[in-house]
């Protein structure tokens, strides 16, 4: 972690800050209202709104509102508002030029009125980059009144970060006016978000598998993930269906604290400040993280809960965001033990903790009813964990009474999952746990979570379903925290559920007529160890369907990956599929159930009779995903965006459906067989019409509603389709030049050379902001189309390899065979490696 990260209990120096002869030079005039008053009650701000209500930035100069305000705008498919813009637009001055010609008793009047009309007038469906004005004076009383109705968002940057950005003054004297300006820009908001930077050569999770790594113009792509995030949390739209975590599908989507054997990846806060981006190394498969905060380490560290403490906080919550990509559970640990003072700033910590809009907000229940229906009443979109910890040394341990009230009193006020620690005395607490859990859940409409604590509570942790806590071999390596000594890992965890019978070891396997040299059973089995799942993946290399009769018999298979071509065949045979592979009309994976019912999916790795079949295809997704992670932000889709498929075969459709998942409007389509990109096309377009999006020809008009996938307004718009014949042909006029190019040519490697020519017109690469072209096959590595592009990389153009797509629908099918969180790194390290050893060989 950069020095900015760290905090001390008094202000920066009072010294006057150097470089500064206005404070108004970085857009924020000293605060008008005073420091922070004293604690008088605990009242936090409810955080509910109407999903369409106008959102507002503010903070500092060099923070970063602008370009998160584009972000936002773009997928939200609001309007955009920047009060700098905005200014100049009505004056036709820079806010400089009419201080200077009016004076700047008028330049404040006419700032006012302006950005109380900016306010106002737009209530719903805009995104407004609020300037100075709005926190100075009556602009105050505005936005404070604003932001009843509305969320403000106060955006954070290390001091460091907004130097480089601004290049003026010096990072002392930048960090004085985040601390005095810290105190009224959060009095008038009700979120925060902490704009955390990565420098160029932290961009890329990874290279291609080519060696290329991501380019420059990927540089905001994981500041865009952090913000879309906290925005769909706060507006409270479907982050799933966004693709933040993973790609909405039609399986059923629980939430982690319904599944069975859930994990928490434990971390302490100060192990956070210690391993800093060491964490991004972490290959962890647990369903969230959580952030532990120590109210007595924190008030050692600073008696007063103050700007510095605040800012320390939101940057560790953001840095857990930014390197584990999970929801985080925001616990602050405290028992009824601790003095009134600590309670006062436990308080101020769990007020801190809603402004970030956690996923999980972990509330002590010893806290008093009062404090606990206040802040169970103000949580927006959180969910709340009421946590009980027993401290008592009884005789009847997990028979005493006050667990099961403390329980019952969570559900009464309204958390939405209870947990009881208490820590083992002996290792015969462990099935008393067990018993608790069995015992009382039934009683409980919210998921019940029990276990003990310490070296000898560790066999409650891995019979524990929900939510168990755990820690990871790098952190272990990397922190001296007592807890991990006390915690296991995800893969003893799960080594010993199947040690103990609990779940069975199955086999999976890739099924097709060419798949000797698939490089899938490497990545699979690479991921069942990592996992410590005992399940082996094979391949079945055979000329029919026929011995898939023979395979779904077999009380101990789990799962396979179809490939061509049997996806339309395996498509006839299964009882239940989903609506991907229904809209794309074939299947890629096939997963047989343990009963009939669809639910049966989440309850994976156990063996016995099949009672059905269901059909999935996964293939989609890893286009979505490849697509969406190297499409820059200047690019991202918008009702302009148009792309271009190459193909007319099984995974052009499969394209075609990832793209209008994604909200593209316009799509086109190249086959050198004009029949079957016909074929193809008559397909989507009767998808599109029976789900409500239909298709249009070239000349049709086309509505203007939101870009963004996930948004209200995103289905409401209609695709048009249109065929390209020839490659000699020119680009359609009333189009733009395409920024997402999906070539879907199978080739294979002839003498050294592609078998086959997948370049493309520079007439049709024309695009001026560039843009991501992916090409399926891998034999070779660099077909000529992605040759081409990665010769234009310096126009923004971002070559996607098939490398990169395969472990994407691979990890999407290893969630669908275990019911697990898929070790995606792991498996995309292990795709490459798989190939080099082959030599650059490998069929699907």
């Amino acid at each position: 972690m950069s020095n900015s990260s760290s905090f001390v209990s008094t202000s920066p120096g009072t010294s006057a800050c150097h470089g500064f002869s206005d404070n108004t030079s970085l857009g924020m005039s000293p605060p008008q209202s005073s420091p922070p008053t004293p604690w008088r009650g605990f009242s936090p701000r409810a955080k509910g709104y109407n999903p369409d209500a106008s959102i507002a930035l503010v903070g500092i100069r060099g923070t970063g509102r602008s370009t998160l305000a584009v972000m936002a705008s773009g997928a939200l498919g609001f309007r955009l508002l920047d009060a700098d813009q905005h200014f100049f637009q009505v004056t036709g001055l820079s806010r400089a030029a009419y201080k200077a010609e009016h004076g700047a008793v008028e330049y404040r009047r006419e700032e006012l009125r302006l950005m109380r009309a900016m306010l106002f007038d737009n209530p719903t469906r805009a995104v407004i980059a609020c300037g100075p004005g709005a926190v100075e004076g009556t602009g105050q009383t505005w936005l404070s009144e604003y932001a009843q109705t509305h969320p403000v968002i106060y955006v954070l940057r290390d001091a460091e970060e907004i130097k480089r950005h601004l290049r003026v003054w010096d990072t002392e004297a930048i960090s004085r006016l985040i601390y005095l300006s810290g105190p009224t820009h959060r009095s008038l908001s009700n979120f925060e978000f902490y704009n955390i930077s990565d420098s160029y050569g932290q961009v890329a999770d990874h290279v291609s598998g080519s060696g290329q790594q991501s380019p420059r113009s990927l540089a905001l792509k994981r500041v865009e993930h952090d913000f879309l995030e906290l925005l769909f949390r706060i507006t409270n739209r479907d982050h799933h269906e966004s693709g933040l975590y993973h790609v909405s599908h039609g399986t059923p989507s629980l939430a982690p604290e319904h599944r069975p054997f859930t994990y928490s990846l434990t971390l302490p806060m100060m192990d956070v400040d210690n391993a800093g981006p060491l964490l991004r190394d972490i290959n962890t498969t647990a369903d969230v993280a959580e952030l532990v905060i120590s109210l007595r380490e924190m008030r050692a560290r600073s008696p007063n809960f103050d700007e510095p403490v605040a800012n320390f906080i939101s940057r560790q919550y953001y840095a857990v965001k930014r390197y584990t990509r999970l929801p985080v559970i925001f616990n602050v640990q405290f028992d009824d033990s601790c003095p009134r003072q600590d309670l006062v700033y436990y308080l101020r910590l769990i007020d801190h903790g809603l402004r970030l809009a956690p996923e999980y907000l972990c509330v002590d229940l010893s806290c008093g009813e009062q404090i606990l229906k206040t802040i169970i009443a103000a949580k927006g979109t959180a969910k709340i964990i009421g946590q009980y910890t027993d401290n008592t040394v009884l005789e009847h341990g997990w028979d005493n009474p006050a667990l099961t009230a403390h329980a019952q009193l969570a559900e009464r006020l309204g958390c939405d999952i209870v947990r009881i620690c208490r820590e083992a005395e002996s290792t015969t607490d462990n099935f008393a746990a067990k018993y608790f859990i069995q015992s009382k859940s039934a009683d409980f409409k919210i998921p019940l979570i029990a276990y003990n604590t310490g070296r000898l509570g560790r066999m409650s942790c891995y019979l524990n379903q929900v939510f168990s806590p755990v820690t990871d071999p790098l952190l272990r390596s990397i922190t001296s925290s007592p807890l991990n000594d006390t915690l296991l890992t995800i893969q003893e965890a799960q080594k010993a559920l199947y040690s103990s019978f609990l779940l069975d070891p199955m086999y999976f396997g890739i099924y097709g007529i060419n798949v000797l040299q698939s490089l899938s059973p490497a990545m699979h089995n690479a991921a069942f160890e990592s996992c410590g799942m005992p399940h082996e993946y094979k391949i079945f290399q055979h000329p029919t369907v026929n011995h898939l009769r023979h395979l779904i018999s077999d009380e101990n298979f789990g799962g396979a990956s179809i490939t061509a071509p049997f996806k339309k065949e395996v498509f006839a045979l299964v009882d239940l599929t989903s609506p991907e592979a229904q809209a794309i009309g074939a299947v890629n994976t096939l997963i047989p159930l343990r009963s009939a019912s669809i639910d049966s999916l989440i309850d994976r790795n156990r063996t016995g009779p099949v009672a059905a079949l269901y059909g999935d295809n996964t293939d989609w997704i890893g286009i979505h995903t490849c697509i969406r992670q190297n499409l820059s932000p200047i690019n991202g889709v918008k009702r302009r965006t148009t792309a271009l498929v190459v193909g007319a075969g099984g995974m052009a459709r499969a394209a075609m459906y990832a793209l209008l998942r994604l909200g593209v409007r316009n799509i086109f389509i190249h086959n050198r067989t004009l029949r079957h990109a016909e074929e193809m096309l008559r397909h989507f377009q009767g998808y599109c019409s029976k789900n409500g999006r239909g298709s249009q020809s070239r000349s049709s008009s086309r509505s203007s509603a939101n870009s963004a996938e996930g948004t209200p307004d995103s289905t409401a718009d209609i695709p048009a389709m249109t065929l390209l014949s020839s490659k000699s042909d020119p680009w359609p006029e009333n189009f733009d030049r395409p920024t997402i190019i999906v070539s879907c040519i199978s080739t294979f490697a002839k003498d050294g050379q592609p078998s086959a020519d997948t370049s493309l017109p520079a007439d049709w690469l024309a695009s001026p902001t560039g843009g991501v072209a992916i090409e399926l096959s891998y034999m070779p590595l660099e077909p000529p189309l992605l040759k081409q592009v990665r010769e234009m990389s310096d126009q923004g153009w971002i070559a996607v390899d098939g490398l990169k797509v395969l472990p994407e629908q691979g990890i999407k099918q290893f969630e669908l065979f275990t019911a697990r969180k898929a070790p995606g790194n792991i498996m995309r390290d292990e795709i490459l490696k798989a190939y080099k050893v082959r030599g650059g060989n490998g069929a699907e």
